[in-house]
Order: C-alpha cells, then structure tokens, then sequence
C-alpha cells in the first residue's frame, strides 16, 4: 500500500537505461473507478500538453525512486483522452469532505492511499470527524466499491462507518454494550429473543470468570474489590460478611480469606457483575425496540437476511422456516411474513447477533494478548511498514485479517500487534479483561472532558496544517496559471474589468484578483486548451526585460 504523498517528487527511472526521467508532480485518479490513473510529471501549459505515467506502465514503487520501462512509457493528454478527461476535471480530493450517505462527518482528506500492484484505492486520511484518532486527529476511512465525488464533498455508504468501528474490549460490560449497540437497528417485538440471548451470553461470560476460582489468593482478592456481591455470604458461624448488592471491600476479601470463604466470595462478585451489566443493556435494549415495535414488516426482512437464527422458528403446522444456527435467507424471511411469523423470526435473529456478539468479545477476551491474532478488529496507533518501506498498514486503520495476512507474508505481525497497544500494558490489559472491567466507567466523565479538550486542540491544530497545504496549492495554481489565458471575462467587485477573455494572466493580474476576492473566479477559468500557434508569430511586440540582447526588437523595421 502507498501514501500519496509519499511519492511525490520521486524519482521516475528507466529500467533500460537508468535514466532519470523525471519526478512525480501529482498522483491523478480515475473517481469514476476508484483507483490511480497516472502519475504527473508535467502539467503542461499552453504551448504543451500535460506528461504522465500510467499505472498500468510502472514496473514498482521503490523506496527511492518509480521504476518504468522506458522513456517511451510516458504519455501526453493529447494522446490520452481518459487522462485529458481526468485532468480536465479538476477534482481535488485534498481538503474536501468525507460523509456517509445518511450524513455522518468522516473528516476532510489529507491523503490517499493505493495498491501498489492494482492502484486500487484502499482508503483515505482524513482529519477530524467522528473516528479522528485521539494521538494525531487522523483517522483511516476504508474506501468503498464506489465513491460519489461532488464539488464540495465525497459520500461514501454508510458501511464505510460501520467498518470503521473498532471491536470493543473483553469482559461483561464490553460484551453487553456491544451487543446492545449491534440491534439498534431491529425492529419488532423480540422481548422473547432478547431474554433468549442474554440467557445464551451470560454462560459465555460466566465461563470466562470461571477460571477466577483456580486463581491464586492475592489475585482472587484483587478481583473481588470493588465489585457488588450478587448473594448474600454467610460464615460458618452463621453471620453475614457481606450481603446481596453491597460493595464488597478489602476488609471483606481478608476476612472471607481467614475464614476460607475467598473462593465463594469471588462466585458471588462474578454473579454480581452479572446482574449489573445484564440489567444495565436489558434496559437500554427495551428503551431502543420501544421505538420500532411499529416498524414495516419490509424493514423487518431487511433487518433478518444474513443474520443467524438463535432458535428453530416453527409454523403452526410445524413446518420448520429456519433452523436454530442457520443463516436467514430473503426466502425464509418472505415464508416467515406470510405465516404470519415475521415477528418471531425477527426476535430469532435478534438474540442471535447478541450472542454472536457476546461470544466473539469473550473469544477476544480468552485470547493470548501477545497472539497476532488479537491485532484483528484493533485501530493502528502507528503506521507498520514493510521492509522495502511499504506500506502494510496505516494509522487510524481497523486491523482486518487480510492486513493480518499480509503482515505475515511480509513478516512485520509483532510490528503490527505492537502498533495496536499504544504503549499500554499487556499485562494491565489483560487484567482488566479478566477483572470483567466493572469499574471501567468510574471517572469515566471526567476523562472525556479532559478528552475532547485535548482533541478540540489537536483538531485546532490539524486544521491549521490543512488550511496551510490548501493555502500551497493554492499558490501552486497560481504559479501554473500565470503566462496562460483566461477562458471568460474576470470582474473586479466595482465591476471593473481585471481580464478580458483570452488575455494573458499576470503577476498584477493575480494580485488585483486577490484584492477583489476572486481569485479563486480567476484560477478556475484558466485555459487548459493546447493552442496551435506559431510562437514567434504570437510574440508580443515588446521585447522582455530579460531578453538575450542577440535576440532582434520585433518592432525594429526589418532590412530590405
């Protein structure tokens, strides 16, 4: 994978003769098919058309330079019309707006990311918007099947957001938040599915705490503090230490031990956990299918197709639609509406995608911390490189096990577990995991004050650093916009005349423009077009100031 940026002004070198062709002025996209067209190396002016290298003709993307066959590789827009078209667009995705199709803010983009095999375009960095990572202000957004570029912004499905979501910690809270968030979106009556999966989803987590009982004594104690006891415990001699839904403390934890009681004490922490976790997402779930009980049973089919039935759902004759385990297909959901079984069916899928959920977090939570594998579903903290200087993946990107894979083949997977962590602790983290992570929202307010602060600066300060590369492309423009036509009349605000059509733009010319507030009216009625003129016979009739004096006056009169 390759950063944009990364490659411009880098050498273009002839694999025939090592030659330096030239250097890489910009990188031209296809919009329409999302990937690299060409790599510009001239952006020619008016008495010449732009130069570029297509995609299709670069050998590979060295660290040090373009390799291309030969010189015989580099192309004209007179020559190709798909690269004239391309250019002749004008589309520039630097600065524009990201947004998913019901409207969500993915930030601006600072850059692009391709394949360097198929110029695919992988992703893009963006800065700012809702998953702007808390170390820079940058975030990866995944660059779907097709992209709608506008003027002022380019939408993407609102999959885009969905994979951009990072798997959420191990441990009951995780679990449970997690599947609370994943049906939001279902919709009718599934009280009867969501009882089912919270059945299904509180063995899954009871048997990650189950290994508490096996731990040794110190660790027990250190898990029960803090924690709320789900049972009473009573002593040998028939007193209570702690009771049902108290806070259990260390004086606790040291007499439960004197009285070798540790053991049930941390049972009953881990029921308490529970409790509170499950009551806590069942009444957030409830809150949210209050909302959709009316829903259209075509929104219903929309919601079960490819979801997995938690349960087998029956007609009243006992024909069998779905089978427990199964994935749902539109027909079963279209047999289901019409016995009159959609609602069940919904419930089905429902407590299904709770449990898958719930297990996959608590597969999460029982991996080794230090397996590669746990890299999958993480954000990268830092860039991972190959080590011909590659890209394998980028910061603010969701680890996905083609990215694992293809660490593996190159070997860089430690390098991309590590660029997950952030610096943090396995071993705290994996405490954590085992701890259930019930105290977890403790201080939890605080923290996201002090959060968004920092991020409102580090936003502030991405912002500034993108109005800066606008502001230089801004310049660039102006610089290969001097010396060339205009293509309509360009008015100052008083509606004097700066330029009239066809006359050539000057450095006054600019800065009156600048002065007015048009010069971006000006920059964009530049003539792109190859004129087929004499030079000598368009010469101005007054020599330049840094004319070589050899050179004869054009007004002198000629000898007979």
């Amino acid at each position: 994978m390759i950063k944009g940026k990364d490659i411009l002004g880098r050498p273009i070198v002839a694999v025939s003769n090592g030659e330096k062709i030239d250097t890489v002025h910009d990188v031209v996209f296809d919009h329409n098919a999302n990937q690299v067209l060409a790599l510009l190396v001239d952006e020619g002016g008016w008495f010449s058309s732009a130069k570029a290298v297509p995609f299709g003709s670069i050998r590979s993307f060295g660290e040090d330079a373009v390799m291309i066959g030969s010189a015989d590789d580099i192309t004209t827009s007179r020559e190709d019309g798909q690269l004239k078209e391309a250019l002749e667009a004008k589309h520039s995705l630097i600065g524009m707006k990201l947004l998913t199709s019901d409207g969500q803010d993915l930030g601006r983009i600072a850059d692009v990311y391709f394949d360097d095999t198929t110029g695919r375009v992988e992703g893009y960095e963006a800065t700012g918007g809702l998953f702007s990572d808390l170390s820079s202000g940058r975030t990866f957004v995944p660059a779907p099947e097709q992209v709608q570029i506008g003027e002022d912004a380019a939408i993407v499905p609102v999959t885009v957001a969905a994979a951009m979501q990072e798997q959420e910690p191990g441990g009951i809270k995780g679990a449970l938040q997690s599947a609370s968030a994943s049906v939001k979106d279902a919709y009718g009556n599934v009280a009867e599915g969501v009882q089912g999966a919270y059945v299904s989803a509180a063995d899954s987590v009871k048997e990650t705490y189950g290994n508490i009982a096996e731990a040794t004594k110190e660790r027990q104690k250190e898990y029960v503090v803090g924690r709320t006891a789900g049972s009473d415990l009573t002593l040998e001699d028939g007193s209570v230490l702690v009771a049902k839904g108290e806070t259990i403390t260390a004086l606790h934890a040291d007499r439960a031990e004197a009285d070798g009681k540790l053991t049930a004490l941390a049972t009953s922490a881990t029921g308490g956990t529970i409790a509170d976790a499950y009551g806590s997402a069942a009444h957030s779930v409830q809150e949210r299918y209050e909302d959709v009980k009316g829903a259209t049973a075509e929104r219903q089919k929309a919601y079960v197709v490819g979801k997995t039935a938690s349960r087998d759902i029956t007609t009243d004759g006992g024909e069998v639609i779905v089978p427990q385990g199964a994935v749902i297909t539109t027909f079963q959901a279209d047999r289901a509406e019409a016995t009159g079984k959609l609602a069940a069916l919904t419930a089905a899928a429902t407590a299904g995608a709770i449990s898958s959920g719930a297990q996959a977090l608590t597969t999460r939570a029982d991996m080794d911390p230090d397996d590669p594998q746990a890299a999958v579903g993480r954000r990268l903290q830092s860039d991972v490189r190959a080590p011909g200087g590659s890209l394998v993946g980028a910061q603010g990107q969701i680890v996905t096990p083609a990215i694992l894979e293809r660490a593996r083949h190159l070997g860089v997977e430690r390098q991309l577990l590590a660029a997950t962590r952030s610096g943090t602790s396995t071993a705290g983290a994996s405490a954590a995991v085992a701890g259930g992570l019930a105290t977890v929202s403790e201080g939890a307010s605080g923290l996201l004050d002090r959060a968004k602060s920092w991020l409102g600066d580090k936003r502030d300060q991405a912002e500034s650093a993108l109005d800066e590369r606008q502001q230089e492309a801004q310049e660039q423009r102006v610089r290969d916009a001097l010396g060339r036509p205009v293509t309509r009349v360009i008015l100052a605000p008083d509606d004097s005349i700066i330029l009239n059509v066809g006359e050539i733009i000057t450095h006054r010319a600019v800065q009156a423009a600048r002065d007015g507030d048009v010069l971006d009216i000006l920059l964009a009625s530049v003539s792109t077009e190859v004129p087929h003129l004499d030079p000598l016979a368009s010469r101005p009739t007054e020599t330049g100031t840094a004319a070589l004096d050899s050179q004869p006056d054009p007004t002198a009169p000629r000898e007979a």
